[in-house]
């Protein structure tokens, strides 16, 4: 690759959506290992590739619109790398103002080359020179006669997921839905108290803006700090010493429906990398009564570093299916934060658009009730299943719920209000249920969460 930064961050950009489309891999994986190869980095030039590949994924659907009308063939005839140059050089061009037009296509042009595709340099250079010069100016789909195609290509989201959420939801919710998922969410951190900050410092917020300059608001939710700009973690004293993690509000507020206290024993089901179960600990679980797994051996290897940092010891760490891994076992909590679509938090992870498919909403519901199924053994009577999933969809929710009870008489839904602060109990539906929804005025996001209680 070219010595050159400008041709760089953008072959390494074209690289990691490439990886991600045709591979089917996260954004941040993707990019962890295409940093990897290039040590020499600055922190400048990673953040610019990081706002043109996650803004790529953000505004594909648009872009691949645009050039589609300036192609003489079919766009998805195009090398993947090919496609891939168009899409940064396009998101340049119309969303990131302080790149000069001529440098989006110049440098766009030579990255191409560097990626193993030197003779389609000329389309690109081409293309993209229209694009600048045509700017708002194409065909776009009507609101009216062909509403699919238009929420589609004007808020970027492919046809299934729009024709889904048009027939599913309230107009309002739906286009809120679409509009604030584009969005760059905000950032939130747990504060972790039993660990003290540095230098006697009482108040997270208050350490951040005096040794960071990052200003920060307090939420609702008990030890829930919500920030623009995360912490330069290697430059943080209180990050180190495990005063902190980040974890998103929903997900904060999902945990604290388990309500534990320290003669508990919880299963963490599906634990990595360790954020519910640091909070279950944080707010009383003793450790010893902690049990925690999770299938994948590189995220438990991140379960252990932060369970590390925050000095969570003696915990009893399990690797593998935990149907099989926790057979015969009793508890009186489980906290199953199933594997699920992730469709509520799409403006975190873009590529969930461009990856997902009308069947993985099945798959998932049907591995959501062999986990509910299987663990409802091994809850104690008057004991309790959490179960979380970042979704909204009905499969994965209200339905999948409503399946279990059915066929689960035991089993009881609880009513959460007490549980939850003031803040939050508009999210609890009549029907006992924590359903959040993406697009929401309180920027957290989607999640559903229901305490199912164990009786005799």
């Amino acid at each position: 690759m070219s010595t050159r930064s400008g041709t760089l961050t953008r072959a390494i950009a074209i690289d990691a959506l490439t990886h991600v489309l045709t591979r089917n891999i996260h954004t941040d994986v993707a990019l962890e290992k295409l940093f990897a190869n290039q040590p020499n980095l600055r922190p400048l030039d990673k953040a610019f590739i990081y706002e043109m590949v996650f803004g790529s994924l953000r505004w594909l659907a648009k872009m691949d619109w645009i050039m589609s009308h300036m192609l003489d063939r079919p766009f998805s005839s195009l090398d993947p790398r090919v496609a891939n140059a168009l899409r940064v050089g396009t998101y340049q061009i119309y969303y990131m103002d302080r790149v000069p037009e001529r440098a989006a296509v110049s440098e766009t042009v030579e990255a191409i080359k560097q990626v193993g595709v030197p003779n389609a340099a000329s389309l690109v250079n081409a293309i993209l020179r229209r694009v600048a010069r045509k700017s708002e100016y194409f065909p776009k789909p009507d609101k009216v006669t062909q509403a699919v195609e238009y929420y589609s290509m004007h808020h970027s989201f492919p046809n299934w997921m729009v024709e889904r959420w048009y027939n599913q939801l309230s107009l309002t919710r739906f286009e809120h839905l679409l509009s604030n998922s584009n969005r760059i969410p905000k950032n939130t951190l747990k504060l972790v108290k039993r660990n003290p900050l540095p230098d006697g410092e009482q108040d997270l917020a208050t350490y951040l803006l005096k040794t960071q300059s990052i200003e920060s608001a307090w939420r609702p939710l008990n030890g829930s700090l919500r920030l623009e700009t995360l912490p330069k973690f290697d430059n943080c004293e209180a990050f180190k010493n495990g005063c902190y993690i980040v974890q998103d509000e929903a997900a904060q507020l999902a945990a604290s429906l388990a309500d534990i206290t320290p003669t508990d024993t919880c299963l963490d089901a599906c634990a990595a990398p360790g954020g519910k179960a640091i909070y279950l600990w944080d707010n009383g679980l003793e450790p010893s009564n902690l049990t925690v797994c999770d299938f994948a051996q590189k995220r438990l290897k991140l379960l252990r570093e932060n369970f590390e940092r925050v000095k969570l010891n003696d915990a009893n760490i399990l690797h593998g299916d935990v149907v099989e891994q926790v057979k015969g076992k009793k508890f009186t909590k489980i906290l199953l934060d199933a594997p699920c679509s992730a469709m509520g938090v799409i403006r975190r992870h873009p590529e969930i658009k461009w990856l997902r498919s009308p069947n993985d909403i099945q798959n998932c519901a049907a591995e959501q009730a062999r986990l509910l199924n299987s663990l409802s053994e091994n809850v104690t009577v008057n004991g309790e299943i959490i179960y979380i999933v970042c979704s909204f969809e009905v499969e994965e929710t209200t339905e999948q719920i409503n399946n279990f009870l059915n066929n689960h008489p035991e089993f009881e839904k609880i009513n959460p209000l007490d549980r939850v602060h003031d803040f939050y109990k508009k999210y609890i539906t009549r029907e006992n249920e924590l359903l959040i929804f993406s697009g929401n005025p309180d920027d957290i996001d989607g999640f559903f969460a229901v305490i199912l209680k164990k009786n005799k």
